[in-house]
């Protein structure tokens, strides 16, 4: 029984409560009510009826609920006979049963709206003057009209309230529906977002304002472990399983700036294999605009490096390649001068001179020999420093050393072409954090292309400085021919040459700007035809401890 009320809605189930009130309240007036046998008997025929077609039609709706509103219409006619004979046998115009045909205007108004309503005014209207008609007269025939009156007026205000309530209704329902749709739009782009996320060929952790873990995508876990290990800890540990990570860490910077950080981090992974990944932090903001929850984005970038590596030590090579015969000089010279001491020294034990002159003379030769050899280490040092492979070990530098290493190459080069360098280094200079190798390579090409465009008789000049104490610059200025307009927007793409087939390949400045870029800093050029070029290379300066 209950099961079937809760398919019914809540008017319906009104109309089945108010049948049980009408039944049973009936009953127990008849029983209690002082009313002539014949009457009494008349009227519990009238409730049996009344209850027998009533239990039929919940019969009928158990089994044919879509057809109710039809059953409700059929036994509406019923109802009408059945009031119409209760109130003809209970007081005609004086009974109190008026208000049953009042009840069911409201209820078939609210139900089946206005017009329907009216027609059960009318309807009601006529059966009470039927059952009224003998005891109408001039003294209660005003009080008949208002009650007429009333009919309609209820059959009116249920109905309007009945079409409000439908246009509430259907709004409502449309508001559902967009609801719905919105919701299963939400869950499809939601979906597509999940599958883009797990998807990508790139990690993903999401870390709340403490910088701890709160969820992680599958690339992600493949590299740091399943996040179910890993939630709520702090992603210094448990992704980098080391404190040295948070050193300059480019999500603490975002929670301090605000803004998109990013950092190249190495990482020795459990089997001992070295990766690098490039990690990008960004911030997501609440409604109130403050930093809630960060995002990095991390990039394995291990294979990128050994390209960068193998396409820098090609370039090397190419630039020793270049400067062969100026090392070769550098080297020749010092060797030169041993050949003498050595010669002397010889000269020196045939000779039958004093042993103490000869004594001291063997002691200057040794110490000429020493410093020459001294020096051909510097040249073969600086040399092999350049030509090494690239390790991406960073370390604190100064950049007045890498330029004079770097002068000590190329310098047999500008003497011979009679070329001028003349250096310009500040003392002291701040140190940066960078790899030597990789900075020497850069001031090599910037030289070596100075050499190559500045007429014979010409000066380079190389300055070091600082820059907002925030930066340490070098400026390699040559009295060249200039670089054309045209081509200055080209001169950092790779394979851009204005040299001519085989004298060059074009990757020289594009593998210095990625060098300096790594290095977070930037190349500049300046250009004048016939005046000169200036190259502005800016590194930042090592940041100091707290």
């Amino acid at each position: 029984m209950k099961k079937f009320l809760n398919r019914l809605n809540s008017i319906d189930q009104l109309f089945a409560l108010l049948r049980v009130l009408t039944l049973v309240g009936g009953l127990v007036w008849v029983l209690l009510a002082p009313i002539p046998g014949g009457q009494r008997k008349l009227l519990f025929y009238n409730f049996f009826f009344f209850s027998v077609y009533s239990i039929l039609l919940y019969v009928y709706i158990y089994h044919h609920p879509p057809q109710i509103r039809k059953a409700y219409l059929v036994v509406l006619v019923l109802d009408l006979i059945f009031l119409s004979i209760l109130t003809r046998y209970t007081g005609g115009f004086h009974s109190d049963f008026i208000l049953g045909f009042f009840l069911l205007v409201a209820l078939h108004s609210f139900y089946f709206g206005l017009k329907f309503g009216l027609a059960v005014a009318t309807a009601s209207a006529l059966l009470y003057l039927l059952c009224a008609h003998t005891q109408i007269n001039a003294q209660n025939f005003i009080n008949l009209i208002l009650r007429i009156a009333f009919f309609y007026l209820v059959a009116g205000s249920m109905g309007l309230l009945s079409r409000k309530e439908a246009r509430d209704r259907q709004r409502i329902e449309q508001l559902y529906n967009d609801l719905n749709r919105h919701r299963a739009e939400l869950e499809q782009e939601r979906d597509k977002l999940a599958k883009i996320l797990m998807g990508i060929d790139a990690g993903l952790v999401l870390l709340n304002r403490d910088q701890r873990i709160l969820w992680m995508n599958r690339v992600a876990e493949e590299w740091f472990g399943p996040v179910q290990n890993l939630k709520d800890q702090f992603c210094g540990y448990a992704l980098w399983r080391s404190s040295d990570i948070c050193n300059d860490c480019p999500t603490e910077r975002c929670l301090k700036s605000g803004k998109i950080e990013t950092k190249e981090i190495e990482f020795k992974t459990d089997n001992h294999q070295l990766k690098f990944f490039r990690v990008t932090a960004a911030p997501l903001m609440n409604e109130a605009g403050e930093i809630e929850q960060i995002l990095e984005l991390m990039q394995d970038i291990t294979r990128e490096k050994e390209l960068n590596l193998q396409m820098i030590h090609k370039s090397k090579l190419a630039a020793i390649g270049e400067l062969a015969s100026s090392i070769a000089h550098e080297i020749n010279n010092p060797l030169s001068a041993i050949a003498v001491c050595i010669q002397q020294i010889t000269d020196v034990m045939q000779s039958n001179g004093h042993e103490a002159a000869n004594a001291n003379d063997i002691k200057l030769c040794l110490q000429s020999m020493k410093n020459e050899i001294q020096r051909c280490k510097k040249i073969t040092t600086g040399l092999l420093d350049i030509s090494r492979k690239s390790t991406h070990r960073r370390v604190p530098l100064n950049l007045n050393q890498v330029l004079r290493n770097v002068l000590m190459l190329v310098r047999y080069k500008a003497e011979k072409e009679h070329k001028n360098i003349e250096l310009d280094l500040q003392q002291p200079l701040p140190e940066i954090i960078g790899e030597a190798d990789e900075l020497a390579q850069v001031f090599i090409n910037l030289i070596l292309n100075a050499l190559e465009f500045t007429p014979t008789g010409k000066s380079i000049y190389i300055k070091s400085g600082t820059q907002n104490h925030q930066f340490v610059f070098v400026k390699v200025q040559d009295e060249g021919y200039g670089i054309p307009i045209q081509n200055l927007n080209k001169i950092f793409d790779p394979f851009f040459t204005t040299k001519p087939r085989g004298a060059g390949t074009g990757l020289g400045l594009a593998i210095s700007k990625r060098i300096v870029r790594t290095h977070g800093g930037s190349i500049q050029v300046e250009s004048k035809l016939h005046q000169g070029t200036v190259f502005t290379v800016l590194l930042p300066v090592a940041r100091r401890e707290a």
